[in-house]
């Protein structure tokens, strides 16, 4: 005879709404979305498949909150790392402490950025246009930051804001894989210190 699950104590609406979608998410990073079946994320969060239910209806209905937090939560962290103004602040100094804040943002939620940083083949049309619709407010944040700081330091014209602000959102989502694949190697505070010479070095040659 199988061994009966131990019984899930009754815990609020909310929290346990939040333990099914944390419990999706890390089958998400580990299995690939195919993984997320009602059955494995009961399993997952150690429950019995009709508490699943009793939050939502359905897989489909699952993966859309779970598309929904995860979006609307990467969403307002990085729009409260990049400031809205940056003509009146170091180059160096902003650059550095931005790229800082986002790789801590990174390590204190490892599985929601690797579904935004990371390739994952099997992932959903609405999940992939979900990413880039994120990726777009991202660059036109970047875009404006870039301009305001070029205007600031009397950078050429052939400087385009556009292509500075992917090159630097590009910049960013790779040192975000590498804190998430090898996180005792690459620490944020490295990257800190490589954006901070290497700007430096480029204002010393103007």
């Amino acid at each position: 005879m199988s061994k009966r699950r131990a019984y899930a104590p009754r815990v609020p609406a909310e929290q346990r709404r939040t333990q099914v979608l944390d419990a999706a998410l890390h089958l998400v990073v580990t299995s690939g979305h195919q993984a997320v079946t009602m059955e494995a994320v009961a399993e997952q969060a150690g429950v019995t498949k009709p508490v699943v239910y009793g939050v939502f209806a359905s897989r489909a209905d699952l993966l859309q909150a779970l598309l929904h937090r995860e979006q609307e939560q990467a969403l307002a962290q990085l729009l409260a790392i990049l400031p809205a103004r940056a003509e009146e602040q170091d180059p160096s100094e902003l650059a550095a402490r931005v790229l800082a804040e986002f790789l801590h943002a990174v390590r204190q939620s490892p599985d929601r950025w690797h579904c935004i940083v990371m390739p994952m083949a099997d992932m959903p049309a609405q999940f992939h246009a979900a990413r880039e619709r994120a990726r777009a407010v991202t660059l036109a944040r970047a875009e404006q930051m870039a301009q305001g700081l070029l205007r600031a330091v009397g950078a050429p014209p052939e400087l385009a804001a556009d292509i500075v602000a992917h090159t630097v959102v590009s910049l960013f989502e790779m040192a975000a894989r590498l804190v998430l694949t090898d996180p005792e190697h690459f620490v944020p505070e490295r990257f800190v210190a490589a954006i901070r010479a290497a700007i430096g070095l480029s204002l010393r040659a103007r």
